[in-house]
C-alpha cells in the first residue's frame, strides 16, 4: 500500500496516510504525484466544513501537468469521517469567485461532524486516503495548534 506524509514543522504535524488506490484511483494518484514533488503548500484550518485542515490548490500553484488533471467523482462524500483525506476538484469556471483554472483542495479531517457545505452550496469530495490509526491522536493535537496559530505551510511527501 502506498503511503504519503503530511508534515508541518511549527505544529509538529507528521501524519502518515494510506492511499485508497482501490476506491479512488485517480485521486490517490493525484496525491501520489503531488507527494513525489516534495513541495509545501499554504494550508489553514477550514471555516465552513468543521474539523478540517484545508490545503487549497488553485491551478496557479501546481505543476502544469497536475493543474490540468481532471479528477472524476470516486468514493465521494459530503460527510467526511475522522481520519479521512478528501480531494475536492472544481473545474475551471464552475464556481464564481474562484481563481482561474481548475481548483483543488486537500482536506485532512481530524474530528467528527464534518460536512462539505460551502458558501456556494453542498459539494462532494473524493475520499482518497486515510490517516494511519496510530498517527491520528498526534495529528488531532497538531491541527488544533495550527487552528490556534493560523495559516501554515503543509509539506506533502511520499513515505519511503
Amino acid at each position: 500500500m502506498r503511503q504519503i506524509y503530511f508534515k508541518e514543522p511549527k505544529s509538529g504535524l507528521s501524519v502518515r496516510c494510506d492511499l485508497l488506490d482501490d476506491k479512488a484511483p485517480s485521486s490517490a494518484e493525484f496525491l501520489w504525484q503531488l507527494a513525489q514533488r516534495r513541495m509545501s503548500y499554504d494550508a489553514l484550518h477550514a471555516i465552513w466544513t468543521g474539523p478540517e485542515l484545508s490545503c487549497p490548490l488553485p491551478a496557479s500553484v501546481l505543476p502544469e501537468d497536475l493543474a490540468q488533471t481532471v479528477i472524476p467523482p470516486e468514493n465521494a462524500t459530503s460527510f467526511p469521517e475522522c481520519g479521512e483525506i478528501l480531494l475536492a476538484c472544481i473545474s475551471a469556471g464552475a464556481v464564481k469567485g474562484l481563481p482561474p483554472g481548475n481548483f483543488f483542495d486537500i482536506g485532512l479531517f481530524y474530528g467528527h461532524g464534518a460536512r462539505m457545505l460551502m458558501p456556494f452550496g453542498w459539494i462532494k469530495a473524493n475520499v482518497c486516503a486515510k490517516m494511519v490509526a496510530e498517527d491520528l491522536t498526534h495529528a488531532q493535537s497538531a491541527i488544533q495548534s495550527i487552528k490556534l496559530n493560523g495559516a501554515c505551510k503543509l509539506l506533502i511527501e511520499p513515505v519511503e
